[in-house]
């Protein structure tokens, strides 16, 4: 995933090669690993190129073994919001220090997340979740099966005033931004 501001360019990927508590990683200027998993524990490393324009920072990000890196992250002004399965990390974008750590309550693995006006929407497996600027959750919404879709329809679609849904049984459903079921079929 790449990310870029007027400050700088973020590039996020998987490290598939870092193995927590060995010497044989490739080098990182940081390595935040906030659960404290070990190495016999299930997580998965992201490798975070901060480029400032006048300066790079790698980090090693140790999280959730169900992390995925292609829509994980929001960048705003120096903040760097990444989601990590079901917690959520902001970076300092200037020194590549953790800023903050939450975990919040789901069902299922977390796809994504993004930036709204009252705050961040979740796209999940099982839920879509509402979280507040405190990331505090306001609300989740669930369909009769997943939110993953095999066909050519999307199985999430952020609109302007909804989020559009496609469950596994190929079901339809519009939510608005408060979690209320504008339309279903």
């Amino acid at each position: 995933m790449v990310l870029q501001n007027d400050i700088c360019k973020v590039n996020i990927s998987i490290d598939t090669t870092y193995t927590v508590e060995s010497t044989d990683n490739k080098p990182y200027d940081l390595v935040i690993n906030p659960r404290h998993l070990r190495h016999n524990d299930m997580y998965k490393t992201f490798s975070i190129q901060i480029d400032l324009f006048s300066k790079t920072i790698s980090i090693a990000l140790i999280g959730d073994f169900y992390s995925y890196d292609k829509d994980c992250a929001v960048l705003e002004d120096e903040i760097l919001t990444i989601l990590q399965n079901n917690a959520i990390v902001q970076l300092n974008i200037n020194d590549g220090t953790m800023i903050y750590f939450k975990e919040f309550d789901c069902f299922g693995c977390n796809y994504g997340i993004y930036r709204v006006q009252n705050g961040y929407i979740i796209y999940g497996e099982i839920e879509i979740i509402m979280l507040d600027f405190n990331f505090n959750k306001k609300w989740s919404f669930s369909g009769k099966d997943t939110f993953v879709f095999m066909s050519e329809k999307k199985a999430f679609e952020l609109c302007e005033n909804s989020i559009k849904l496609h469950d596994f049984e190929g079901n339809f459903y519009e939510i608005d931004f408060s979690g209320k079921l504008k339309s279903e079929g």
